[in-house]
């Protein structure tokens, strides 16, 4: 559970106090009185005895602190005489930088990982954010759309784990094309988020290949016991870094693609690279050529088509010969 932030206020005294090279072996009276003078409350030796307590539990839910009560000072130290409950140092372009990154992973609440991020943050930054305004402390600004919802969602940690872990999984995957289900096995080696859905890839024993699978169509995935199937480096990276989306096409590879927009259209490309291949040559009356060297995916079809007439591809062959196939 998050530290008590009225409690952490105690326990910064307290850790104070443990620390004064001046003053050794603070009595229980003394801790009390600390207490008392610096926060301007009122406590009691049955709660600062408590908070000793909840200091030297292990993290999460403490901070380990070496506390050792020593009968003949009749007083209260560190076995470590360089131990702080405040042992990290931040300015405030790290507690900016860190707040940034407590918003942007909201993005994914709801799952055990965001969780256990945000505890052990919070209290980290709590240390920290005594001097500052609340309304600062807890003015949102940024806005994202919630990648938390939808079905499979309850499945993020497991495959979280499994990735990290090296562990193969068994599911039921669900075909929406043919509405059936097949057992299936995947090697997990990363969790990927396009267009907010959910997809893990790995190396699937049903295909012999690496293949993504959405999230909303797993079912009853368990980790099994056995040998991890890794793949190529190379492959990898082809298939994570040289594709746009989630789902190359078949026997897809990577290749040189060409396409000519119009005016309006290579506005938006020149606003927004769709990948870091992509180069555009401005034509006279502001048409342009864009080149990309990417696998095609199913995804970069959608793209294109988007733009209905204003958007033509030039190559490969086999590619122009899809999306015509697919057009309206």
């Amino acid at each position: 559970m998050p530290i008590n932030k009225s409690a952490y206020r105690r326990y910064k005294v307290i850790d104070s106090c443990l620390r004064n090279k001046m003053k050794k072996y603070p009595t229980m009276q003394e801790l009390v009185e600390a207490i008392q003078e610096k926060l301007d409350i009122s406590t009691t030796p049955n709660t600062v005895e408590k908070d000793l307590k909840a200091m030297k539990l292990p993290a999460p839910d403490g901070f380990d602190a070496p506390i050792n009560y020593d009968s003949s000072k009749r007083g209260y130290e560190y076995l470590d005489p360089d131990f702080s409950i405040s042992g990290v140092s931040l300015n405030s372009y790290d507690i900016d930088a860190i707040k940034e990154a407590i918003e942007i992973i909201s993005s994914i609440g709801g799952s055990r990982v965001s969780e256990k991020f945000s505890h052990a943050v919070e209290k980290m930054l709590s240390s920290v954010q005594e001097d500052l305004p609340k309304s600062d402390r807890e003015r949102k600004i940024i806005q994202s759309e919630s990648i938390s919802s939808g079905r499979g969602f309850e499945h993020f940690d497991l495959f979280f784990s499994a990735c990290r872990e090296r562990i193969p999984v068994n599911f039921a995957h669900y075909s929406y094309t043919n509405r059936t289900f097949k057992s299936t096995t995947i090697h997990p080696i990363i969790l990927k988020e396009f267009e907010n859905r959910w997809y893990v890839i790995g190396y699937s024993e049903l295909h012999n290949s690496l293949r993504t699978f959405g999230f909303d169509r797993i079912y009853s995935p368990l980790t099994i016991r056995k040998e991890f199937i890794d793949t190529p480096n190379k492959i990898k990276e082809e298939y994570l870094n040289d594709v746009y989306g989630v789902y190359p096409l078949r026997d897809g590879k990577k290749e040189m693609i060409i396409i000519h927009t119009s005016p309006l259209i290579s506005n938006y490309f020149r606003s927004h690279k769709v990948h870091e291949s992509q180069e555009i040559d401005i034509q006279e009356g502001g048409d342009a050529i864009i080149t990309f060297n990417l696998v095609p995916s199913m995804e970069l079809v959608r793209l294109f088509l988007s733009y209905g007439n204003q958007l033509v591809v030039k190559q490969p062959k086999r590619l122009v010969a899809f999306i015509e196939k697919n057009r309206d």
